[in-house]
This record gives structure tokens, C-alpha cells and sequence, in this order.
């Protein structure tokens, strides 16, 4: 099943660079847990939607062999709507050349349209200590698509993820949370500027209006000129 079937190379470090701390975009992030939501009802600069898992082992709740089959129709609406998307892997530690081949494979109609992104886990993913799993995921893909996914990661293993994504030169996402409380978007999220990153998920008990539950909550640092970079960043 393929996603998206419609119709200058740079560092992607140097977008993270003090020049664009002061531009930032606010988005949110969703899985096939989040069917419900409704890109028209929300307000946002930019949706990641969770797209593919493994290498096509996995059905269950949305998903079908490994493509979570609502998320074209929330990425098209993106595109309707004129809002930078995003696009997500969910890494299962079943093969890194299969699942980075997987993940270009089935959303190959999204390349120079979005953002690729690889979500990086404990949860159901068998390599979490195995670095090495991810360099070669990257080194595969970005020889498939000429294009350098941020990879998203919780905070406590942001440095051990770091020198892989350095070696790629692909932008780390981090995810670090104050409290679990609700909040809406949040100009300056606790603990901003502790470190370096190219986006940064600061909720997951995002509350707005248009949908009744929670939601992740994101900043990106950088415009949107600076995340079409990221899209079109080729290796």
C-alpha cells in the first residue's frame, strides 16, 4: 500500500543555527490513534502524521500491514489547505534495510512534498539499544530518497542517538515534557534552549480548540521557508 500517489542540497545542522531561534512554527503530531482529528477543525502551521511501522509485519487499529491506512486522507487535507506536513516512520527493530526501504516505499509520493521522520522508541522496538540499527536505517534511506529525515527522540537518549544522526547529518526532534498539565501552544516551552534541536515536542496534553482530547504539541525552529529546506534537503 503506497501513500501519497498524487501528483539544493544543505546542512540540515546549519538550520538549528541562532539565526532562526526567533522564527518558530507550532504544529502537532498524530498517530492512527488520533482518527478523529479533523486538520480542518484545528489550528496548526504544521501536521506530522504517522504513516508506516516496521516492515510490514504489523495490522491492527487502523493500520494494515504496516500503513496506517487513514493517513493519506489527513496529509491531503494538509496539502488542501495549504499547511507544511509531515510524514513518520515508527521503527519495530524487524530489519533496518527493510524498514528504511518500507517507509520510502510506501510513502514515496510525499518526497520533496514533506517532511520525513523517524520515531525512535522503547515501545515495541527490540533495537532501542542498538545505534547501529539506526545508522543503517538512515544510511538506507537517504540512498533511496536523497532526503534526511529528522529522527524523533525522547530527551534522556538524545545523546546516544546524536552521533548517528550527526553522521548523517539528519536534525533530531526531541521530546521533553514539564508536567503532564494541559496547555495550548506555548511560545517558549520549559527547558527551551538547554540544547540544540531542530523541532521540539514540549506536550503531550496539548489542549485545542476544535478537537476534545489531548494532542502533541510541537515547536519548530525555524519558518516555513526553513522547514521547506528540510523537505528538499538532499543528501
Amino acid at each position: 500500500m503506497r501513500l501519497g500517489d498524487t501528483s539544493a542540497s544543505m546542512s540540515v545542522h546549519g538550520l538549528c543555527s541562532k539565526q532562526y531561534k526567533e522564527k518558530t512554527i507550532h504544529g502537532i503530531d498524530i498517530s492512527n490513534w488520533k482518527a478523529d482529528f479533523n486538520p480542518d477543525r484545528v489550528p496548526f502551521d504544521f501536521l506530522v502524521v504517522q504513516a508506516t511501522w516496521g516492515a510490514g509485519e504489523f495490522t491492527g487499529n487502523g493500520i494494515v500491514r504496516g500503513v496506517w491506512v487513514g493517513a493519506d486522507a489527513k496529509i491531503q487535507q494538509c496539502v488542501a489547505l495549504g499547511k507544511p506536513f509531515g510524514y513518520m516512520h515508527y521503527i519495530r527493530g524487524v530489519g533496518a534495510e527493510a524498514e528504511a526501504r518500507f517507509f520510502a516505499a510506501n510513502t514515496l509520493g510525499y518526497v520533496h512534498r514533506g517532511l520525513p521522520c523517524v520515531d525512535w522508541e522503547v515501545a515495541d522496538n527490540p533495537a532501542w539499544n542498538d545505534i547501529g540499527y539506526l545508522d543503517r536505517f538512515f544510511g538506507t534511506y537517504i540512498a533511496l530518497t536523497r532526503v534526511k529525515p529528522l529522527v524523533y527522540v525522547q530527551q534522556s537518549a538524545m545523546s546516544a542517538v546524536a552521533g548517528a544522526a550527526a553522521a548523517h547529518d539528519c536534525g533530531l526532534w526531541v521530546a521533553q515534557y514539564a508536567d503532564d498539565a494541559s496547555t495550548g501552544y506555548q511560545l517558549h516551552p520549559w527547558n527551551e534552549g538547554a540544547y540544540a534541536c531542530a523541532m521540539r515536542q514540549y506536550s503531550s496534553h496539548g489542549r485545542l480548540p476544535g478537537y476534545a482530547g489531548d494532542l502533541d504539541l510541537n515547536v519548530f525552529y525555524g519558518d516555513r521557508t526553513a522547514w521547506n529546506k528540510y523537505v528538499m534537503c538532499g543528501a
